[in-house]
């Protein structure tokens, strides 16, 4: 299962976050203080590994608790999974009506309990005890007004009587049974009362219509029962969440017995853990290692060299696996690693391309330890006990320099294929400049002091936000001299919509941005030639995709005439009412875009705004007259998720979106090419 979103409400200092979109690999980026670590612990309870559980008394919020917590079960914890076909699969051999669910969403309250909602939800099952009593009631009235067949009469009558009489126990006794549904066992022994008392064929017929009402009733509690039965599969089946908010440093000399036996004692202690998990990576176990101990009395010269020799292979080969697999982690320096048995302890010795000195790990740089415990305690478990998990990373690579923050976001994107990763950060080097719809910035409402989480990139809290526009500026810096092909876009909205129009693409083998072209915002049109100017003067191609709005044509005719560039109008590749790169999507996708944006706004436009060019123009020019605020980045965000997570969903991105798409992206492969 893939978590699709994820909802935090109740919960220290949350109020609620709203439902959360997250992919394979998501950041969260905010301020100290922000309510990161909140969001994550309150949802890794939904299903945690280490068996924590919702205490109201310490985490629902402070200033509600005394006049809030009692008056009812509060939820906590939701999210929104995607089910695989093996998981329908599984499902399918319940109910064939379970065939159709896609999506399943749990719920986590304070008691505890676990809700399961499928979508596409199915029809309610229970039966109320109202409609029940209504169909005893009228079962009855039907029952005493029978008639027996010809020559029937006296073997009627008996049957009749008990009949009636014991729907009328069950009518007198059903209000006291607590609840509002009806037990399935009551409606079974009820169908069972009355077919005990049918002996023979006539009196089958006679009662048939009341037996084949209360059939539908049974069928109707077995397929209730099938519901119950697929929750509790959800429920043993969603991926458990892995919480780490502390990566402990590994020592570089662990006396083997003393070891093993805390590893007996307490096998779950963080720097046990930690050490563990250095034998397992390289194949090494602790306790043959112990074994090859040559210094034992009873041990014979031939056994004695035996054992160095087994013993100095076992580090030599440990040793060259370690270094080759950090060497794929860590690109500062080229460090290599020497294991070694010295009396009773195993030492860890390191030396790397600019000092061949062997130091002991312990006193190499703290961002060197920290990389490389943090890596062996992740890789070795999501391979074990964190394998289908959703692991929630709490500010990792802290202490590391800014280029290992960015080999580590790399990493995450690598092992994100096999376990989901939520992580949350404040420093922009883990941010990854390539992919700013992974993030998500958390931050506090201004009026209620209550964590928020923004879907968009640039919510109005510039603490917040700076890591992602340091992450952002470092990654425009980098691709601006690094990539010898650009496309130049005006903005970030324009930006972010043609990278997911590009993975999309990419999806479904059509034309796509050659791999050697970056896509670079400018920031306004105001900025294109500075922008241009050094990027030509730098001997990089470009291709300008512009508006075909006043101030576009108007750049396009500045940039012909002071630098001979020709470039790209929108209108090129779509309609003769393109205007944006918005218009280039079904207007009625884009309106649906908007709404989900501004749900409490009515999108009725009058004479003038629809005789205008361009749908975004249109949505500014009639939020603006029903003094309204519209920001193009709002539905803009809304598009990106469908086309990532939904593209032939509900909110289709049509093939003819795609083909604009598609040829505008040969048209600019067409240029850089020239």
């Amino acid at each position: 299962m893939l978590m699709r979103k994820f909802r935090v409400q109740n919960y220290k200092k949350i109020d609620d976050t709203g439902w959360i979109n997250c992919g394979k690999l998501t950041a969260f980026v905010g301020k100290n203080e922000s309510g990161k670590s909140a969001i994550f612990r309150g949802l890794s309870k939904l299903n945690p590994s280490d068996g924590q559980k919702y205490d109201g008394l310490k985490e629902f919020p402070r200033r509600r608790y005394s006049s809030e917590f009692k008056t009812k079960d509060w939820i906590v914890s939701s999210a929104e999974f995607e089910l695989s076909q093996r998981d329908i699969a599984e499902l399918t051999k319940l109910d064939p009506i379970f065939n159709n669910i896609k999506y399943v969403i749990c719920a986590k309250s304070y008691s505890n309990q676990i809700t399961v909602q499928f979508e596409p939800q199915l029809g309610l099952q229970k039966i109320s005890k109202n409609d029940y009593l209504n169909s005893l009631t009228k079962w009855k009235e039907n029952i005493e007004n029978l008639t027996a067949p010809e020559g029937k009469g006296e073997q009627l009558a008996p049957i009749k009587s008990s009949i009636s009489s014991y729907l009328q126990t069950k009518i007198n006794q059903l209000p006291q049974v607590s609840g509002a549904y009806v037990q399935p066992e009551i409606i079974n022994e009820i169908s069972t009362t009355i077919l005990n008392q049918m002996n023979e064929s006539w009196a089958k017929e006679l009662f048939k219509d009341i037996l084949d009402q209360n059939k539908k009733f049974v069928e109707k509690t077995k397929l209730d029962s099938k519901i119950n039965d697929a929750a509790n599969w959800i429920v043993s089946n969603i991926p458990q969440f892995i919480y780490f908010d502390r990566y402990d440093v590994i020592d570089s000399a662990i006396h083997i017995s003393n070891f093993i036996q805390r590893l007996s004692q307490s096998p779950d202690d963080p720097r046990l853990r930690t050490t563990k998990c250095l034998f397992e990576h390289v194949g090494l176990d602790i306790h043959t290692i112990q074994k090859l101990d040559p210094t034992k009395p009873e041990t014979t010269e031939l056994a004695i060299r035996r054992l160095a020799d087994e013993r100095a292979i076992l580090m030599s080969s440990a040793s060259a696996a370690m270094t080759k697999k950090f060497s794929d982690w860590w690109e500062q320096r080229k460090h290599k690693f020497r294991y070694d048995v010295d009396g009773p302890h195993f030492r860890v010795w390191v030396s790397d391309d600019l000092d061949p000195s062997e130091i002991e790990l312990d006193q190499r740089s703290a961002g060197m330890q920290y990389f490389f415990s943090f890596y062996l305690v992740f890789l070795v478990e999501a391979e074990k006990t964190h394998k289908n998990s959703i692991l929630l990373l709490d500010e990792p690579g802290l202490q590391y320099h800014g280029t290992a923050q960015m080999k580590t976001v790399q990493f995450f994107r690598k092992i994100s294929e096999q376990n989901q990763i939520l992580y949350t950060t404040h420093s922009p080097f883990m941010i990854d400049g390539d992919h700013l719809e992974d993030a998500r910035i958390v931050f506090e409402d201004k009026d209620t002091g209550f964590t928020k989480v923004s879907d968009n990139v640039w919510p109005d809290d510039i603490d917040s936000t700076f890591p992602l526009q340091a992450g952002l500026g470092y990654a425009l810096a980098q691709t601006l001299f690094l990539s010898k092909k650009q496309l130049v876009v005006e903005g970030l909205t324009d930006y972010t919509l043609l990278k997911a129009m590009n993975e999309l693409l990419e999806k479904k083998k059509m034309t796509m941005l050659n791999k050697d072209v970056v896509i670079t915002p400018a920031g306004g049109t105001r900025y294109l030639m500075p922008l241009a100017g050094m990027l030509f003067g730098n001997k990089i191609k470009m291709a300008i995709l512009l508006d075909a709005d006043q101030p576009g044509i108007q750049k396009q005719k500045e940039m012909k005439e002071k630098l001979l560039m020709d470039c790209i109008l929108i209108n090129s590749v779509g309609n003769s009412d393109t205007v944006e790169i918005e218009d280039l999507f079904e207007e009625q996708v884009y309106l649906d875009a908007v709404k989900a944006s501004y749900p409490s706004v009515e999108l009725n436009f009058n004479s003038a705004e629809q005789q205008m060019k361009g749908i975004s123009k249109r949505i500014k020019s009639l939020f603006d007259r029903t003094n309204n605020s519209f920001e193009k980045w709002k539905p803009n965000n809304v598009l990106i998720s469908w086309i990532q997570s939904d593209p032939n969903g509900k909110h289709k991105i049509s093939d003819k979106t795609c083909k604009y798409f598609e040829s505008l992206f040969k048209e600019v492969n067409k240029k850089l090419e020239i």
